[in-house]
């Protein structure tokens, strides 16, 4: 029997296209090794700096200097204690974990014109995570520093069908619950679908065969009638005091025209959908500062907070640090730095970096995200509530529920959350007290007893917070950045597709840190 001559590389792709694609190309080129997943070169990056570590076990290892204690800097310490490296971490604030910050009772958040004093019960259940809330079950690298360190997690509800969309022009103004609006997407898009099939308007996608299946997928898919139509479900809710004894009765289905033509309402139903979203996600028991803690309490001895950066210069063999600690003015110096305070602040301060290093971090542009927090008895357990997000009009757009502590007491709320745009920037521009009376008019427009319920609000404007100034790079990663720039080197999460997540601050550490040792075994 012959043989077949076996297909070359160029030839086993090409037939793959011609099947599935481009995408079908692509996964079969990193299957083969071809190509690297995004995803995959932190793994890689962490294979290169762990090998350089124990190639170097026993070397004269150079010094490091690590501007900022945020998640970036902490990991980045935390590789270099466990890989025997001398360096010194240097965080302006008083505590770890720059926007990584749980508030509770006694902290204070400082903003430039403004400073609180959290005035919530102590308690481990009555906390405010101002900055990270939520980490995805697919952040790996992250994950895997709170199993090594012991950081307790449990499950964060990021969205449950039974809080609220409210938006004053849909609904007659009246919040609905989510599921709702979930059931009325679905039947009417399953719906139109189905007349367009039965009308024969599809015939050049679905065959006479496909046509049957399809039609029940659509009729399982949207719960229709016999009709094709969709006229209510129990997966919308019933009618209250019908269950039980008296059997179910589904509450009768909204009307698609009344929420369909407002964007922002299907947005809302939908954004769990999203790959780094998720509807139950994950936090740290007690707070998103057990991560910072955690990697802090590794590197303890090498770390210096309240010392302000001044300057960062090159001298003939490395770096040299200048800054203050109150009044007290000094300087360090150093093999190399790693640079992880945000550009938001790195580019205000005077620097020896490359012009283009320089003309890269004054171009990164910063969301400004803003929040604020109430305690309060949990009345919404009452209104079958437990965890997830209300969406209402775009002035202060969500609600968050606490994922803990149900049956407790009190808890705390998040009053707003806005990501950024013209209304977290009036937001910002309000002084604590006027943030506070416009969350609670805003709010109780989806729950009436609001007001009455909530007290000790506490508010952030990231915007406005010294060593930050921004929650998150709204631009493109830069890949000169992502470079050494002679013995400086970068980190942070604005230098990775995943702007705004501790993940990518971990991400960015593992690209500084093989950096580091490319640089070393030159």
């Amino acid at each position: 029997m012959s043989q077949e001559k076996p297909q070359s590389r160029r030839e086993f792709l090409h037939a793959i296209g011609s099947l599935g694609g481009s995408a079908a190309v692509y996964q079969a080129m990193v299957t083969m090794g071809l190509l690297v997943p995004k995803d995959a070169q932190a793994a890689i990056n962490k294979q290169r700096w762990q090998a350089s570590a124990s190639q170097n076990a026993s070397a004269n290892k150079p010094t490091i200097a690590i501007l900022g204690a945020g998640i970036s800097g902490l990991y980045v310490a935390y590789e270099l204690k466990k890989a025997g490296y001398p360096f010194y971490l240097i965080e302006a604030r008083a505590r770890p974990g720059g926007r990584n910050h749980t508030v509770r009772a006694g902290s204070v958040l400082t903003e430039t014109d403004s400073q609180q004093v959290c005035q919530f019960d102590s308690h481990d259940e009555l906390y405010f995570n101002a900055g990270a809330a939520r980490i995805s079950q697919h952040h790996q690298h992250l994950l895997s520093i709170c199993r090594e360190l012991k950081v307790p997690l449990q499950a964060l509800v990021n969205d449950n069908p039974g809080a609220y969309l409210h938006s004053t022009s849909a609904f007659a103004g009246q919040p609905v619950r989510g599921r709702e609006v979930q059931a009325a997407l679905r039947g009417n898009i399953a719906s139109l679908l189905a007349k367009a099939i039965n009308a024969n308007a599809l015939n050049g996608e679905i065959s006479n065969v496909e046509r049957a299946y399809v039609l029940e997928v659509l009729k399982d898919f949207g719960a229709l009638d016999n009709s094709w139509q969709y006229s209510g479900s129990t997966r919308a809710g019933v009618v209250p005091g019908s269950g039980g004894l008296t059997g179910e009765v589904a509450k009768q289905a909204l009307k698609f025209e009344d929420f369909i033509f407002h964007p922002r309402v299907p947005f809302a139903a939908n954004f769990a959908q999203t790959y780094e979203q998720a509807a139950t996600m994950m936090q740290p028991v007690g707070g998103m500062d057990k991560i910072a803690y955690a990697l802090a309490e590794q590197v303890a001895e090498e770390s210096t907070y309240g010392a302000e950066v001044t300057a960062i210069r090159r001298t003939t063999n490395g770096v040299r640090v200048e800054g203050k600690v109150g009044k007290q003015v000094g300087a360090i110096e150093a093999d190399y730095a790693i640079v992880t305070i945000p550009p938001s602040v790195l580019f205000k301060i005077p620097n020896d970096f490359s012009t283009q290093a320089k003309i890269q971090i004054a171009q990164v542009q910063y969301a400004a995200p803003t929040k604020i927090a109430f305690q309060s008895p949990r009345f919404w357990e009452l209104e079958d509530i437990y965890g997830g997000i209300s969406w209402t009009d775009p002035e202060i757009l969500q609600l968050w529920y606490p994922s803990g502590g149900f049956g407790m007491s009190q808890g705390v709320i998040v009053g707003s959350y806005l990501f950024g745009g013209e209304h977290a920037a009036r937001f910002a521009n309000m002084s604590p007290q006027q943030r506070s009376e416009f969350a609670l008019a805003k709010g109780e427009r989806v729950h009436p007893n609001y007001r009455q319920n909530l007290s000790r609000p506490v508010s952030v404007a990231w915007s406005k917070v010294p060593y930050s100034m921004g929650g998150w790079s709204s631009s493109a990663p830069s890949s000169i950045l992502q470079k050494p720039d002679g013995p400086f080197i970068f980190a942070g999460d604005h230098l990775t597709h995943l702007q705004g997540w501790q993940e990518g601050a971990v991400i960015s550490s593992l690209n500084a840190l093989a950096n580091l040792a490319s640089m070393v075994n030159a």
